[in-house]
């Protein structure tokens, strides 16, 4: 028998496209290719079902811009998941990747065929993001229960049907935190604050009217958690106020009583896998580094999605991945055709003076589509200022915004006609200015 075993791990089936992970990215990326015209296409999800975060998201507001109504987290999964299906494209599930080589040559392993490998011509990376945990914030104190991440507490709510605790203070104020100081709300626990350490909200401007305002839960910028009460079970939290350098100030205390911390700190894309196969990464996003394409640099190898960097709204996930499907099937297409004349001219994207990064980083304006969404984000709170292009010194465009914040994702056009009109372009750069 184990011999067997032995000889089955080195059974190898080809895939034209394979797409990590099956998700809201994974599963539009894969629709995109099925219509493209790619014979073989194969989704591989580490948990029971597909949809990814969505199915415990219960709340609505998702789909205005894809389906143009407004559906639940399910919901929308589960029109993704029907497109799936009717395609007959083919999917595992309870299947984990372990390793993806440079040949593009995939390890994983599930409970009913042990380990195997794959060969793929082109790999879609969408493996999402993942919640940064309390370790990562050096908070004092004892390790009790009652401390969750939001999502978790999310999944225990929705999923399992669980009541993660009855007095909730919540660190963050990213999205999932706000929706859970909602859904906490709402199954009669008590939000007694939500706490930022930022000078502003994480999440977006409708969740925290919708989440906190609608239910008089305060929201106290330029706060931290500094001490944690409790052994067994957490018991309440003790509060400060920070400085401009973000250390509390002494004198600022004040402790809370409560019986769960939910943590809302930030998101982290799954790049673990990414890491192990040589994509490089950028350090203000946490995700690969992408042409037009969205192709990293490792040739046929894509990225959408929170992988790439964390959205705000699952719209723009499954736009992104429709677009990293389009063109992994392009480069299937031409996989055994001669190379052709493409132009080694890339023209990186700066992102300079409040524009924390773009996405993507650098373009190839002879080979881009017509019309090419670069997506970014702020990195402070600006009121009646301008976003800015420029073509080297050369001022192409300037957009006024009544405000833009961290929170919210911002976007630019860019137009392959103008890029054309400037042969020696050395650089765009992006920025925000009066």
């Amino acid at each position: 028998m184990k011999n067997n075993r032995k000889e089955e791990t080195l059974i190898m089936k080809n895939y034209d496209i394979i797409i990590i992970g099956g998700g809201p990215a994974g599963l539009a990326a894969a629709v995109e290719v099925s219509k493209s015209g790619c014979c073989s296409i194969l989704i591989l999800e580490r948990d029971k079902e597909l949809g990814g975060i969505l199915n415990q998201c219960i709340h609505n507001g998702f789909g205005l811009h894809t389906f143009k109504e407004e559906l639940t987290g399910p919901e929308y999964a589960d029109r993704f998941i029907t497109m799936v299906n009717d395609l007959k494209i083919e999917y595992k599930l309870n299947t984990m990747v372990i390793d993806i080589n440079e040949e593009k040559q995939i390890t994983a392993m599930s409970k009913e065929e042990g380990l195997f490998t794959l060969k793929a011509k082109a790999v879609i990376l969408a493996m999402g993001c993942r919640e940064r945990a309390r370790g990562a914030l050096n908070i004092p104190g004892y390790r009790p229960a009652g401390i969750f991440s939001a999502g978790t507490a999310q999944h225990l709510l929705n999923i399992e049907g669980l009541m993660p605790g009855k007095e909730v203070v919540i660190l963050g104020s990213g999205d999932i935190g706000l929706i859970m100081a909602r859904r906490m709300t709402l199954e009669g626990a008590t939000v007694k604050v939500v706490a930022e350490l930022m000078p502003y909200s994480g999440g977006l401007k409708r969740n925290i009217v919708q989440c906190l305002d609608d239910y008089q839960i305060p929201l106290k910028l330029n706060h931290t958690i500094v001490d944690i009460d409790g052994k067994e079970r957490i018991q309440g939290v003790t509060l400060a106020k920070v400085d401009e350098n973000r250390k509390p100030i002494p004198g600022t205390e004040e402790y809370i009583s409560c019986d769960t911390l939910l943590l809302s700190v930030g998101l982290l894309p799954e790049n673990e896998l990414s890491q192990g196969m040589g994509v490089k990464l950028d350090p203000v996003t946490s995700g690969p580094i992408v042409n037009d394409k969205l192709e990293t640099n490792k040739k046929g190898v894509f990225a959408c999605g929170n992988v790439l960097h964390v959205h705000d709204l699952v719209d723009f996930v499954s736009k992104e991945a429709s677009v990293a499907g389009r063109n992994a099937s392009e480069y299937v297409k031409s996989f055994n055709a001669k190379p052709d004349n493409m132009s080694d001219k890339v023209i990186p994207l700066i992102p300079e003076n409040g524009v924390r990064y773009t996405v993507p980083q650098w373009i190839n304006s002879e080979n881009m589509e017509e019309i090419l969404t670069v997506r970014f984000r702020v990195g402070n709170v600006y009121q009646n200022k301008n976003i800015s292009v420029y073509f080297d010194d050369c001022l192409l465009s300037k957009r006024k915004k009544k405000i833009m914040a961290p929170g919210e994702m911002e976007e630019i056009k860019l137009k392959k006609q103008d890029l054309l009109r400037y042969p020696s372009l050395n650089k765009i750069i992006v920025r925000i200015e009066d």
